[in-house]
């Protein structure tokens, strides 16, 4: 990993998330189909996106948006402001997906129908956002940045993931899409 940029960090980060969103879609089927999905599950790809989901978008707006700000890419500027919208967009739905698994346990009229529907939204939307970074901004972010710029954000990003996510709690969000995936019999894309 020491060979690694601050961008490639992130679109490991990307595998992940996007791992946990094929999760999240076989759910949301699931549900739609009227199926008996235990609420861990649930409960658990909220927890996924909660902790490891929107620490990856304060990296990005903590950390990537402002270095490049210092090379001219404003953050007032259409592209950042842009992937911010979508970041408010998916905490949001990730709110609502969460009170419908709460209703869910409570076995709430309804409830599996909203989860399926926020969860699909949010997977659609983060997954759109994913896209756009990936063929798009960060791309870009690489051209801008100069060696010395990338070599802060790694190690600012690997700083940061040591404060947040320690040993076990670590590894058990980095195995957690893939466990989750083979439990619903999800095939790897």
């Amino acid at each position: 990993m020491t060979d690694a940029s601050g961008i490639e960090v992130l679109r490991i980060e990307h595998r992940a998330i996007l791992r946990m969103l094929d999760v999240t879609r076989e759910l949301a089927h699931l549900l739609e189909a009227g199926a008996d999905v235990p609420p861990e599950m649930l409960d658990a790809v909220a927890e996924f996106m909660r902790v490891f989901g929107d620490e990856h978008l304060r990296k990005e707006e903590e950390y990537l948006f402002p270095s490049l700000g210092k090379r001219g890419a404003s953050l007032d500027g259409m592209a950042i402001e842009s992937l911010q919208r979508d970041h408010d967009r998916t905490r949001l739905l990730l709110e609502k997906m969460s009170a419908a698994a709460v209703a869910y346990r409570e076995r709430r009229p309804k409830a599996d129908r909203n989860w399926g529907r926020f969860a699909s939204e949010y997977a659609a939307v983060l997954r759109r956002h994913i896209n756009k970074e990936e063929e798009v901004f960060y791309p870009a972010a690489e051209e801008l940045l100069s060696v010395e710029q990338q070599r802060v954000l790694f190690e600012s990003l690997r700083r940061r993931a040591e404060e947040s996510l320690r040993g076990e709690h670590s590894r058990r969000f980095s195995e957690m899409p893939d466990l989750m995936a083979a439990d619903l019999l999800v095939p790897t894309v």
